[in-house]
């Protein structure tokens, strides 16, 4: 019977660490992002806010070499009490961009789901502050695949790279609310 009761008591100190969170991740809190990616809207920003503990959602604007790319999603934080967060992502938006010299009218960036996970690395220093890293895998559409089939299938064009099946991002997050 002493055991039962040193393994709750065990166990509840336990409880604790996994349902604690940081400011970052607190309901309400809110965030701008500056970063390069997907998330971002390739080169861009992101706004992010925190609908509950530990959901977040937002929204991505960038440049991806065509335009302005829009992206937007949700991301789900594992808590925790170490510097850092590990979440899952998924958003939609574009995720795919054609782009070819000589040629502007194959140009074009192309949309569909993506899904991933990342890092929050939060500061030491600043509360609300953190680094956002991650990756992606985006599930590409027909109209993309076709575009780029029609590319490969002209003599007069050539494809200088493919697109990875797993892209990264990298970003710097500022508290907009107040911690």
């Amino acid at each position: 019977m002493k055991s039962f009761f040193l393994l709750i008591f065990v166990l509840s100190l336990g409880i604790e660490d996994l349902f604690s969170q940081h400011l970052s991740s607190a309901e309400g809190k809110s965030s701008l992002g500056l970063g390069i990616g997907l998330p971002y809207g390739g080169f861009g920003t992101q706004i992010s806010y925190n609908t509950a503990n530990n959901v977040n959602a937002f929204l991505g604007l960038g440049y991806n070499l065509t335009g302005i790319g829009v992206n937007g999603g949700l991301k789900l934080i594992v808590p925790s009490k170490k510097d850092y967060e590990f979440y899952f992502t998924g958003m939609y938006g574009y995720n795919a961009v054609i782009v070819m010299k000589g040629a502007k009218e194959m140009n074009g960036a192309f949309g569909g789901p993506s899904f991933g996970s990342g890092l929050k690395i939060n500061s030491l220093v600043q509360s609300g502050v953190f680094w956002d890293i991650g990756f992606l895998v985006p599930l590409r559409s027909s109209s993309y695949k076709d575009r780029l089939e029609e590319i490969e299938q002209n003599p007069y064009m050539h494809v200088n790279s493919k697109p990875w099946p797993v892209l990264f991002y990298l970003a710097y997050h500022f508290p907009l609310s107040k911690y």
